[in-house]
């Protein structure tokens, strides 16, 4: 019991200290997301790369066997031992914490300390500033007339969606980072293979999750079982999130700058998509709706078809009791990492989309 009071203790002090140096100094940080961060990438997640299966998924239904074994056991042994019930009680407390205190320092140092990182515009010379509703339109015009070339070169199912080929999919995005390492030093790291959810629709689908980031294992997760068009541009945000950089927006920004150099006509059509959807939402808040339905009415008919089909998957799972729980998680985390607009963060990608255009142009 002392040795374990004594290793809780060190995992807190170790929590404390590392988050209170970590939101006071960004330049630890950055020092911390560059040098240290890319040896736990390339040690974990390089090791746990090598399975083809995603290895956090298969450690979750264990830890969920887990927890209902041990209440199941703590249960009897508090009906069975009556006289020990204090005893008990304050074993099963201690090993909780201990269980707890340790996944917060893994989840500390492989993924909260990033956070507090220097923003992706600084490494990328992108500046940021307030932005008007005419470049705002310039830039979905821009996005619209890339889908328009691109929407004839992709193979699309019956229904209208587009036909992703899956082996190739890690594959292109491995390439597509590292190339992208290569104009941007700061996402120059390993990249392992992404892997695709066994459950889900069931798992993620129901909580409408994309994607997921592993700190546990240091893994790129993603849904397989949601629309293909939305699949390579979601691969490399999770990716992205390997290369240190944990802000939404960012991450966001990130896959479609990685689609966008990717040379391969499906993620340049899927980091087209997902960047116009981002774009277009920003333009409803900004405009009139007889404006708003003059632009929607310039995007070509094939990208107008995967809207709808990437809606009607989504819808059912809207407004569960599931998906705003795993809202509400999501929103308070992200928060609680300094990003005060919680889920709304994932839009600030338009900020970086205009500051890109701006820089070109």
């Amino acid at each position: 019991m002392k040795k374990l009071m004594i290793y809780i203790g060190i995992t807190v002090l170790i929590n404390i200290i590392f988050r209170v140096i970590s939101r006071l100094s960004p330049d630890f940080s950055e020092w911390y997301a560059t040098h240290i961060y890319p040896l736990f990438v390339a040690v974990f997640g390089g090791f746990w790369g090598l399975f083809p299966f995603s290895v956090i998924e298969i450690l979750l239904y264990i830890l969920i066997i887990a927890v209902l074994a041990g209440i199941v056991y703590l249960v009897r042994k508090l009906i069975k031992h009556k006289t020990e019930r204090k005893k008990t009680l304050l074993n099963a407390l201690v090993a909780l914490t201990c269980a707890v205190s340790t996944l917060l320092v893994i989840f500390l140092f492989g993924c909260e300390i990033n956070y507090q990182r220097k923003p992706f515009s600084a490494h990328s010379g992108l500046v940021l500033s307030e932005y008007s509703t005419q470049e705002l339109r310039d830039v979905i015009d821009e996005v619209i007339g890339e889908l328009e070339r691109l929407s004839p070169l992709i193979n699309t199912d019956e229904q209208g969606g587009m036909v992703l080929d899956k082996a190739r999919l890690n594959p292109v995005s491995r390439a597509a980072m590292r190339k992208l390492g290569e104009q941007y030093p700061a996402l120059a790291t390993y990249y392992p293979n992404a892997k695709g959810v066994a459950f889900s629709r069931e798992i993620l689908s129901s909580a409408l999750i994309a994607g997921v980031y592993s700190p546990f294992t240091i893994e790129a997760n993603y849904n397989r079982d949601m629309p293909d068009v939305e699949i390579p541009f979601v691969v490399c945000h999770e990716l992205s999130h390997l290369s240190g950089f944990m802000r939404e927006d960012e991450a966001n920004f990130i896959a479609f700058l990685a689609c966008r150099e990717s040379g391969d006509i499906e993620f340049l059509y899927s980091g087209y998509y997902k960047a116009l959807v981002y774009l277009i939402n920003a333009y409803y808040g900004e405009v009139e709706l007889e404006e708003y339905r003059e632009m929607y009415a310039t995007i070509p008919e094939q990208v107008r078809v995967q809207m709808t089909l990437v809606g009607d998957y989504w819808r059912p799972f809207r407004d569960t009791p599931v998906a705003q729980a795993a809202s509400a998680v999501n929103d308070a985390h992200l928060k609680i990492q300094g990003q005060e607009d919680g889920v709304k963060s994932y839009g600030r990608m338009v900020d970086l989309l205009i500051a890109d255009y701006l820089s070109r142009n």
